[in-house]
């Protein structure tokens, strides 16, 4: 089963309870079902693919996005939970007790000036707050790119980033582990090109940045190919630990961040 990365992680939540094999793509259906297509060589049944917002793939009946097969399964899947005395909710609240609950937030602010969606990423990706502001500092030795993005977002620590602009993808915890005796004095961590590379093909023509923090929440902000927008997709979940309510508040507080810590929207006149 695959979805897009810009979609909810619950089902990599549900692969790994279950035992079955999912992968994530750029978005847009043509990656899904050319992966699916490519795990099918691999002896694997296509089952599932799907991408937030926009629709479902189901088995290898329609390798693209697919309504009426999707409207089919649903419209079954409800008679037989009907049968039960069941509703639809009911199932869904049954997913999230069993696999954690997940919640999202997808937004976009309006911008139709190429400068400032360049100053917006360069922001996120070069540093642009001021001195107290700590950042997660690399330097690219192979062609000379120096990096600072954000330590934490709307409060939480960064955990992970992929920047498939300038084709950039780490975990933070392993960044110490892996690359710690490459760190100068100003805790500046130098690497190669090709150590840090993004499994997803690079394109510098277009904006893509994903963030994860430490308590489950996980973001990506792009530039839209077709509106003048910066869309952002974040998502909260990933911890049992965790009440439906504090859920919520994380996300709340995760949306403030993109708004002030990465994209700067006040200082930037976006809305």
């Amino acid at each position: 089963m695959v979805n897009s990365t810009v979609s909810s992680r619950m089902l990599e939540s549900i692969a790994k309870a279950e035992g079955f094999k999912y992968a994530d793509t750029l978005t847009g259906f043509k990656w899904m079902a050319n992966k699916l297509v490519d795990l099918k060589k691999e002896g694997y049944y296509i089952g599932f693919g799907y991408e937030e917002a926009i629709g479902y793939m189901i088995r290898d009946l329609v390798l693209d996005k697919d309504g009426v097969t999707a409207l089919c399964y649903f419209a079954q899947l409800a008679a037989e939970l009907h049968s039960q005395g069941k509703r639809v909710k009911h199932l869904l609240d049954d997913l999230y007790d069993h696999y954690d609950y997940y919640v999202s937030s997808n937004s976009y602010f309006t911008c139709s000036d190429p400068k400032v969606i360049k100053r917006v990423f360069d922001g996120i990706r070069f540093g642009h707050r001021d001195s107290s502001v700590s950042y997660i500092q690399l330097y690219r030795k192979n062609d000379g790119l120096a990096l600072k993005y954000p330590k934490t977002i709307g409060g939480f620590a960064v955990s992970y980033v992929q920047d498939l602009t300038v084709g950039v993808e780490f975990n933070v915890d392993e960044l110490t582990t892996r690359f710690g005796d490459s760190n100068n004095n100003d805790g500046v961590l130098e690497f190669d090109g090709p150590e840090l590379t993004p499994k997803f093909p690079i394109s510098a023509s277009s904006q893509m940045i994903t963030f994860s923090t430490v308590n489950g929440g996980r973001m990506t902000l792009r530039t839209s190919g077709t509106e003048p927008k910066i869309k952002y997709y974040l998502e909260m979940g990933g911890r049992l630990d965790q009440s439906r309510e504090e859920v919520h508040k994380d996300l709340e507080w995760l949306v403030e961040g993109i708004k002030t810590d990465l994209v700067d929207a006040k200082g930037n006149g976006l809305n």
